[in-house]
């Protein structure tokens, strides 16, 4: 996730929920990796956003010096500026005056979308050239480096036969994930 969306989600998590600011919370939420959360947290603190403090005990903890003791709602007065319609409907806004519609707060999936052309490239890749590769191209990480890794251990297996059945595996789950990425781009 790019540093300018989790930004965005960790000052809207911050000021409208009671949510932990900790790097485990927030990749809960958000759906990244800890590790990504935690980079991202160490660059708010740079910033001066976040303070970094430790308790008695040398557990370290994020503080949000700037967080507001009680959550804010949507219709809070510090949020100024254009009227927020929650539902979609604008017609509540003041005549002249511009309705943004309000999204619930819930998670934001943070997946790339994959286009239909990088979708047909990914199963070509999966299924002609190397299991792996084209889920790696489609944005799957995790499940290309484990499809790429089975048929890797599978290659020099394959002199004894054992192989072999490690290898169609790989190459029937590239081509399943092929299969996925083209049913998605088309949503």
């Amino acid at each position: 996730m790019e540093f300018r969306q989790f930004e965005r989600e960790f000052l809207r998590l911050a000021f409208t929920t009671t949510i932990d600011l900790s790097p485990a919370a927030l990749a809960f939420v958000t759906g990244i990796p800890v590790g990504e959360a935690e980079r991202h947290m160490q660059a708010m603190v740079s910033q001066g956003v976040l303070e970094l403090t430790s308790d008695d005990d040398g557990h370290l903890h994020y503080v949000m010096p700037d967080r507001p003791a009680q959550p804010m709602s949507l219709d809070d007065p510090a949020l100024v500026g254009p009227r927020i319609v929650a539902g979609g409907s604008s017609l509540m806004a003041a005549p002249g005056s511009q309705a943004l519609v309000a999204r619930p707060l819930a998670p934001i999936a943070w997946e790339q979308r994959v286009g239909s052309g990088q979708a047909v490239a990914s199963m070509f890749l999966n299924a002609m050239v190397c299991p792996g590769i084209g889920s790696l191209v489609g944005g799957k990480t995790g499940t290309g480096l484990a499809q790429l890794s089975l048929f890797l251990v599978g290659l020099p297996l394959a002199v004894i036969t054992v192989g072999l059945p490690l290898m169609l595996a790989a190459w029937v789950w590239g081509i399943a994930t092929g299969a996925q990425l083209i049913a998605e781009a088309k949503e």
